[in-house]
């Protein structure tokens, strides 16, 4: 089946791999052919909905004619379109076409059905009462409930959900339960207990070896998921990004990202209340540079949700008169409100004696991208308007060809890696947002205010910044860290310290620390409250969480002597550490979660 349309000389076509009938779950390859007089490259973007909604890309512009998309929503119709555009000329052909999704439940029962996950299901029911919510819980006889989140009731129409989080061969009893919306501790109706089998991991992936240090003791949290994103060796193997129960047994992986164009990707944050999405940068092959041009929402079954490039991101800033990004970097985060922030990479060249230069100098920036629930810019910061050029990277990091953590760079072959800044943190409370900057040996608060502050740097927290610290340690101050967290109620500040510049005073000696501070924003003083010798050096990456029993959760990503390994450490408020799991590579980041649905 196809359609097709044009707006000029270029005419596109639209087919798929499927029949007239689709059904919920089921992917389809949509291939885009153009005809007519092109001269140039084209590239496309394809974009889907659901009736007559808006529509979202399901595949950022990209010279690759072929998507595949896979509604799961529920049954209805939906469409899906494609804009070919012409890269010399500018010209834009438009196809789309309407189709129609059929329910996987059958006679009113709710259906599961295998995916091309071993490990995820999805779990078909029947509509339920408006104004009332479902959720799925599922168990194996060797394992605690796990839930997934509460989804609205759909009266006219089926509600579907993967089922993730499972162990390879296992039984497990899945049912559906509809809470009552007036009152919700109370449950209105429970749907049949079913049974389903996981499948069998395929033997040629690549998992890394996993060695469980210490046994959970009864007062570990309870977040007894750990989901991880492994980072390859140059060579291979190529691994992804994965979930371990605290025995080490994979539950849930990604493995579309276990491929030689995917060794330098990101891994990024879950998405809050939602059913197991998560965030995702990635590499577009068909992109030059390729090197994190995409960021992408992904659900559980591994289907592409919807996602953005870096150049189409830096077309719009640049239309709104603002220096565009050369790619996406180390970070985004999913608001309440739908938008996503996101990290960006920018790039300048500044004039000789800049950062101690002897000539012209390229000076690697970041930026902070707000893209609304279509992938909008609705806001941005650039640290180039905001903080002073002057104030060099604290260790003299550049960047270059094949330095990891690098960008692509546009407009030399090195520059000064000036900031890399590597995570986010919302604060609610006054709708403003830190970013960790890893050579600054800093975390600022920028005037966010919900999408309408300034952008002005509210205070500096680290060496040399705004705030004087209270500690007996030599060297209280965190450096080169990671995932700064704040929570403006209790005044508790928390990132993994990887210590660099303080290892570096002392010739090399020391290790990764868990830190934790007390701050008193009106007065711009800090209390270390602990910082735990987590007994390895990671050099770079690693993680910081607060587990729900007051326990904390530090990944130390890459420590590499006598060989590359990594911890997943529990650490008791006291410092003490009370679990520990190894892995035999390096791994950007790691969450506690009590499932793949919520991190509590």
């Amino acid at each position: 089946m196809f359609c097709s349309s044009a707006l000029g000389q270029m005419t596109v076509t639209l087919s798929s791999s499927q029949t007239p009938r689709y059904r919920v779950g089921a992917p389809t390859v949509w291939t885009a052919d153009v005809s007519g007089s092109v001269s140039g490259t084209v590239e496309y973007q394809f974009s889907g909905r659901k009736g007559s909604g808006q529509y979202k890309p399901l595949r950022a512009f990209s010279t690759s004619n072929q998507a595949i998309w896979t509604p799961s929503e529920s049954e209805g119709t939906y469409s899906i379109q494609v804009k070919a555009r012409n890269k010399l000329t500018g010209e834009i052909a438009v196809a789309a076409k309407d189709l129609t999704v059929d329910s996987l439940v059958t006679n009113g029962q709710p259906v599961i059905t295998p995916t091309a996950n071993p490990l995820v299901a999805l779990y078909s029911v029947p509509g339920c009462p408006a104004g009332d919510s479902m959720y799925v819980q599922f168990s194996s006889a060797n394992s605690l409930v796990s839930k997934t989140n509460l989804m609205p009731c759909t009266p006219a129409s089926s509600m579907n959900v993967y089922i993730g989080g499972m162990l390879e061969s296992t039984a497990y009893n899945m049912n559906y339960v509809v809470v009552d919306s007036q009152q919700p501790a109370s449950i209105q109706s429970t749907g049949p207990i079913q049974q389903f089998t996981s499948g069998v991991i395929d033997p040629a992936l690549a998992f890394p070896t996993l060695m469980r240090l210490q046994v959970p003791p009864s007062e570990t949290a309870t977040q007894r998921t750990l989901l991880m994103d492994y980072l390859s060796p140059p060579g291979g193997p190529y691994y992804f990004p994965t979930a371990v129960d605290l025995e080490g047994r994979v539950i849930w992986y990604y493995p579309q990202l276990g491929v030689p164009s995917q060794g330098t990707r990101y891994f990024l944050r879950p998405v809050p209340q939602s059913q197991g999405h998560i965030l995702v940068i990635v590499n577009d092959p068909d992109a030059s540079p390729s090197k994190w041009q995409i960021l992408r929402e992904i659900d559980l079954a591994g289907n592409t949700v919807s996602e953005v490039s870096a150049s189409q991101v830096s077309e719009q800033l640049a239309a709104q008169g603002k220096l565009g990004i050369i790619d996406f970097d180390h970070e985004a985060i999913r608001l309440s409100n739908g938008h996503t922030l996101v990290i960006a990479s920018q790039e300048k060249i500044y004039p000789t004696g800049t950062q101690g230069s002897s000539g012209p100098i390229d000076i690697l920036g970041n930026a902070i991208i707000d893209l609304d629930e279509n992938w909008n810019v609705a806001w941005s910061w650039s640290a180039y308007d905001h903080m002073d050029i002057h104030r060099a990277a604290v260790l003299g990091e550049t960047c270059g060809p094949s330095v990891p953590g690098c960008p692509s760079l546009a407009l030399a072959g090195r520059a000064n890696d000036w900031l890399h800044a590597n995570s986010l943190n919302y604060l609610p409370d006054s709708g403003d947002v830190l970013i960790s900057l890893r050579h600054q040996d800093w975390v600022l608060k920028i005037d966010y205010a919900n999408g309408s502050g300034s952008g002005d740097v509210l205070w500096r927290l680290g060496a040399g910044g705004d705030f004087a610290i209270t500690s007996s340690d030599p060297y209280p101050w965190f450096s080169h860290q990671h995932n700064a967290q704040f929570d403006a109620q209790t005044g508790s500040f928390l990132a993994f310290d990887n210590g660099n510049t303080r290892i570096s005073y002392t010739g090399g000696v020391g290790n990764s620390r868990g830190y934790v501070l007390k701050l008193d924003e009106a007065s711009r003083k800090a209390a270390t409250v602990m910082l735990a010798d987590l007994g390895v050096y990671s050099i770079a990456v690693g993680s910081a969480q607060l587990l729900d029993n007051g326990n904390y959760h530090f990944e130390a990503g890459f420590i590499p002597n006598p060989y590359v390994q990594s911890y997943a450490t529990e650490v008791a408020p006291d410092g003490t550490i009370n679990y520990n799991m190894e892995g035999y590579l390096q791994t950007y980041r790691s969450y506690r979660m009590c499932s793949l649905y919520s991190s509590n």
